[in-house]
């Protein structure tokens, strides 16, 4: 199925309205696009790897620049940090030229980098020192289109604070005057910029949802612009509630970051939110593993904040529905009063794993919650947690369902077996296997600092697997501020006196003293 042919009708047609039909048409073209992702993404890949090559040969050469130009483009909505390395690098080489449109080209890159990770002290810096002075029209405009962008950008941060909101608008709808003088007339960077300043100097739904689509139609515009202004048409339709227009127009802009092989978007991630209010888990989890997965590869750690803010609560929901699908299954095959009995029991056992599970996550959390500033890490650990979560719950479904087989034909003993053998220890051990990898990652260099505040004859080697003895572990949770001893024992499934024995054991063996051991510890730094 060809997207055009699915929004034809509604991007020529400003008076029709999107009907169900429509959103499940282009949800269903999202999906099929989600599994072709990686193909859409290897031609941007051999551009790149063919330009990297031409660098590598043009070293000191006059198109020097301009390859890291195009690297640059390339890179700026695929990964952020290869496009603020070339950006650095257009930069070094517009210094030596000192070639007026070099410079511009080099501040322009650098404001994209800076206003894309809301670094604005350093952002508002090269746009006060912007010299327009002998720079080309196409180049000017694009960085007053970004000056807009970053002052559109500071406005949001500041949303709720009246007098910064209007300071910031009003900045906005200058750099956009400025850029639409210089603009070619009737050019896309013309009518859309005109577009932007009517709706700052007077908005209205009708002309943000129409004029939007009637520029959209205008222009022949390639993927990533149309994802830019079917996002931007999405938002339009929530300000005037309408759902059915606005899930369509945000799916449509998903599947055009996809094409363009976009990784800086925040389609995904809205659209997973308002299935995730629909009632749609299924989509919602799809969705925001799209998101969370573009944000990763980009680097972005805003967006990965904004994802994880959703994220456990659009899993708990998935889990959920599985949990509830299993207990429909069992409540309809008790049908003897027998059978009954046994089924209770059983769920009285699942029932105990879900706490543990439950426990498990909220170890997780914490710990996750302790890596924030480290997202990657963090990332990291949430899927780990997801995949083990996901994996555990379909296991004791399908030794449930086996159970249930069992019991119809009256096998009690393989039941019992069943029951006793669901995998909890191999649960426990999967949990402190993704701690001890994240913790070590977060903290490289934990063990060596560790040993030396022991005893050369005390020193702790890992073996080939990478897991910490269980006595290095406790002190693992006390660095992350997990201290109290009925705390840690709960979580590694020990008693607090040996959670003290475990302890007193290795100060026995310490270089330092007792009473400093902890503190030491604690000091130990990423």
């Amino acid at each position: 199925m060809h997207l055009l042919s699915v929004i034809l009708s509604i991007v020529l047609s400003f008076e029709s309205s999107v009907q169900q039909s429509d959103v499940k048409a282009v949800l269903k073209e999202l999906d099929e696009t989600i599994e072709k992702q990686e193909q859409y993404c290897k031609p941007k890949e051999l551009r790149i790897k063919n330009l990297v090559e031409e660098l590598q040969i043009s070293s000191g050469r006059p198109n020097e620049f301009n390859i890291c130009n195009q690297l640059f483009e390339e890179y700026k909505y695929y990964q952020y940090d290869s496009a603020y390395v070339y950006a650095r690098k257009l930069e070094s080489f517009a210094e030596k030229s000192g070639k007026r449109t070099d410079v511009a080209i080099a501040q322009a890159a650098l404001l994209f980098c800076y206003k894309s990770v809301g670094f604005f002290n350093e952002a508002l810096e090269i746009i006060r020192n912007f010299q327009p002075e002998e720079v080309p029209d196409d180049i000017l405009v694009n960085f007053y289109v970004l000056c807009a962008s970053t002052y559109q950008n500071l406005s949001s941060y500041v949303y709720g604070t009246q007098y910064l909101t209007e300071k910031y608008n009003r900045k906005v709808l200058e750099y956009y005057k400025l850029a639409l003088k210089y603009a070619s007339d009737y050019s896309f960077y013309y009518h859309w910029i005109s577009l932007e300043i009517a709706l700052i100097q007077e908005y209205s739904d009708e002309l943000a949802i129409d004029g939007r689509k009637n520029l959209i139609s205008l222009f022949n515009l390639d993927e990533h612009d149309l994802a830019i202004q079917y996002s931007i048409l999405a938002n339009a339709c929530d300000s005037k509630q309408l759902d059915q227009e606005a899930t369509y127009y945000r799916a449509i802009s998903a599947i055009y970051d996809i094409k363009s092989c976009v990784h800086e978007t925040t389609s995904a991630k809205v659209l997973a939110e308002y299935m995730y209010a629909q009632k749609d888990i299924n989509h919602a989890y799809r969705y925001i593993k799209l998101a969370l997965s573009d944000a990763q590869f980009y680097n972005s750690r805003l967006r990965m904040v904004e994802i994880n803010s959703i994220f456990p609560a659009i899993e708990q929901s998935r889990y959920s529905d599985v949990n509830s699908q299993r207990l429909i299954f069992m409540v309809g095959g008790s049908i003897v009063l027998f059978f009954l009995v046994l089924t209770l029991i059983l769920l009285l056992i699942l029932s105990s794993k879900s706490r543990e599970i439950r426990k498990t996550n909220a170890l997780l959390a914490e710990v996750n919650s302790l890596l924030k500033e480290t997202s990657v890490i963090k990332d990291r650990y949430i899927m780990q947690s997801l995949q083990g979560n996901t994996s555990f719950v379909n296991s004791v479904e399908k030794e449930s369902l086996a159970a249930i087989r069992k019991l119809t034909t009256k096998q009690y003993e393989d039941v019992k077996a069943i029951l006793y053998n669901l995998g909890v220890k191999e649960e426990r051990e999967r949990i402190y296997t993704a701690f001890d990898t994240a913790f070590l990652a977060l903290f490289p260099n934990f063990i060596e600092a560790f040993n030396k505040l022991m005893n050369e004859d005390a020193w702790i080697t890992l073996d080939k697997s990478g897991a910490l003895p269980m006595e290095v572990r406790i002190f693992a949770l006390m660095r992350l501020g997990i201290d109290d001893p009925a705390q840690v024992a709960d979580y590694l499934h020990l008693s607090v006196n040996t959670i003290y024995v475990y302890k007193n054991k290795i100060k026995s063996k310490a270089s330092v003293s007792k009473d400093q051991f902890d503190a030491l510890v604690m000091a130990i730094s990423k």
